[in-house]
Formats: structure tokens, C-alpha cells, sequence
């Protein structure tokens, strides 16, 4: 549970930073200024910070299913459950951002 945990408190400080990050970005191109620039910052980011998410959502899920279990007992079956969804889930964000490339 330990490893969770400090996964949580690394993925939810990136999350923050690629969060304020990429508003700071996308508010600089929404009004023009060195549009191009943040243009390709943001086409490069964007799969970084779909995993930086996955990885918070899914140690804040991972911390809230076992906040009442007896540590003894190990980590609860549906962690698995959540970890393949949220790797289905950045499969399907990669896909999308290679398959469907952005035409701007």
C-alpha cells in the first residue's frame, strides 16, 4: 500500500504542474500569442498528461477501495479491475492521437 501511495503523491504533483501547464498553453493560443509554439508543445504533452491522469485517477481509486481494509489482508481484487481499465483507456488515447492526427 506504501507503493500506492507514494504513486499517488508523485502522479497528483505531475498532474498539477501538466495541468496549469497545458491551461497556461492553451489560453496563449486561444488569443494568438505564439500560437505555433504552444501549438506543438500541446501536440506533445498531450499523451504525457493523459498518463500522468491515469496514473492519479487510478491511485486515488487504488487508496479509496483500501482505506478500510486490514493491511494484513493485501490489496483488493478490483485493483486489477481499475489498472486494466485505465490502461484500456490511455491505449485508446494514444490510438486516437496517432490514428486521427490533428489536421490544424
Amino acid at each position: 500500500m506504501d507503493k500506492i501511495k507514494s504513486l499517488h503523491d508523485v502522479s497528483s504533483f505531475f498532474f498539477f504542474v501538466l495541468a496549469l501547464t497545458y491551461i497556461a498553453m492553451v489560453l496563449a493560443f486561444r488569443n494568438n500569442f505564439m500560437a505555433d509554439f504552444f501549438l506543438a508543445i500541446m501536440r506533445i504533452l498531450d499523451i504525457p498528461f493523459a498518463f500522468v491522469s491515469l496514473l492519479y485517477g487510478f491511485s486515488t481509486l487504488a487508496l479509496q477501495i483500501n482505506t478500510g481494509r486490514d493491511p494484513e489482508a493485501g490489496i483488493s481484487p478490483w485493483i486489477l479491475v481499475i489498472l486494466v481499465v485505465c490502461l484500456m483507456l490511455f491505449g485508446a488515447v494514444v490510438f486516437v492521437n496517432f490514428a486521427f492526427p490533428s489536421q490544424l
